[in-house]
C-alpha cells in the first residue's frame, strides 16, 4: 500500500515537469527544418519610423494675392449709344432729352428728342415741334426722310422742308381711350403727321381728298407701307380721320398694317 502512493506521487511531479518543459519550448524561439529560426508566435512585430524630414527643406512658398480690380464709378459718364451715333451720322439732329423720358409702360428705350433733320444737299427738314423718340423707331423716320421722299417731292417739282401737325412721345392708352392697350406712342415708338410743306410754301395735306395732290399721296402711301409696320389714316378709324400714324410694332411673323385711304 505505501509502494503504491509513492508510485503516484512520482507520476504527478514527473507530469508538472512536462507541462513546465513545454511551455518554455512555447516562448523560446523555434526553428525550421532548414536550421534557421523563427520568431515565436508570440513576439510583437514593431514597423520601422519613416526617415527624418531634413531640416534646409525649404517650406511651402506663398503665393501673393493678385491686386483688386477697382470698381467703376457710379457717375462715371458714358458715351452715346451706337444708335445714338448712327442717327447723327443719318442727319439727326438732337437736342437735350428731358430728364424724365416716362417709366413702366411708358418707358422709352434708347430716347432721343430732336426737331430737324440734315439732309445730303445741306438743307433742313423741320418738324413744327420737337418729339422725342425711340432711337431705333428714330432711324426709320430718317431714312424715310433721306431715302424715300426726296425722290417723291421731285415727282411734284418740289422739296421737303417741314412736317407738319407731328406728335411723338405720349403716355395714353391706344386712341386715348381708357381701358384700352397701351399706345405705341408711350414707348416712343410711333409718330402723327398731317401735313408736308414744301419749300415753295406749298401744303400737301394727307388727309384730304384733293385730286391734283392724289398721285402724290398714293406714292407717299406706298412708300409709308413699305418702311413701317403700322400706317394708320383716313378710312381706318375715326382716331385717324384727320392725321397719319406710323409706327413699328412688333407682330407675329412681321405682320403688317396698312390703312390709308387715298382718295
Amino acid at each position: 500500500m505505501r509502494h503504491r502512493r509513492r508510485w503516484r506521487y512520482a507520476c504527478l511531479i514527473a507530469a508538472g515537469s512536462c507541462a513546465l518543459q513545454l511551455g518554455a519550448s512555447g516562448i523560446a524561439e523555434s526553428r525550421d527544418p532548414s536550421g534557421r529560426s523563427r520568431p515565436s508566435v508570440r513576439q510583437r512585430v514593431v514597423a520601422p519610423l519613416p526617415p527624418r524630414r531634413p531640416a534646409d527643406l525649404p517650406g511651402p512658398v506663398a503665393v501673393p494675392a493678385s491686386p483688386a480690380t477697382p470698381a467703376p464709378e457710379a457717375d462715371q459718364p458714358t458715351g452715346p449709344s451706337t444708335c445714338l451715333a448712327t442717327f447723327a451720322d443719318r442727319g439727326g439732329i438732337a437736342l437735350p432729352s428731358a430728364a424724365e423720358s416716362g417709366s413702366g409702360a411708358c418707358a422709352i428705350e434708347d430716347p432721343v428728342t430732336f426737331r430737324s433733320v440734315a439732309m445730303a444737299d445741306g438743307s433742313k427738314v423741320e418738324l413744327d415741334s420737337a418729339v422725342t423718340l425711340r432711337c431705333s423707331f428714330a432711324l426709320e423716320v430718317v431714312g424715310w426722310l433721306h431715302d424715300d421722299l426726296p425722290a417723291i417731292m421731285s415727282g411734284a417739282n418740289g422739296t421737303l422742308s417741314r412736317l407738319v401737325g407731328v406728335g411723338g412721345h405720349a403716355c395714353r392708352p391706344r386712341n386715348g381711350v381708357a381701358g384700352a392697350p397701351i399706345s405705341e406712342h408711350a414707348s416712343g415708338n410711333a409718330l402723327d403727321v398731317s401735313a408736308l410743306r414744301l419749300k415753295d410754301g406749298r401744303t400737301v395735306s394727307l388727309i384730304d381728298s384733293d385730286k391734283e395732290t392724289r398721285a402724290l399721296r398714293e406714292s407717299l402711301q406706298k412708300s409709308a407701307c413699305a418702311r413701317f409696320a403700322t400706317v394708320l389714316g383716313p378710312g381706318s378709324d375715326s382716331s385717324h380721320k384727320d392725321h397719319l400714324h406710323l409706327d413699328m410694332r412688333k407682330r407675329p411673323r412681321d405682320f403688317k398694317l396698312c390703312q390709308w385711304a387715298v382718295e
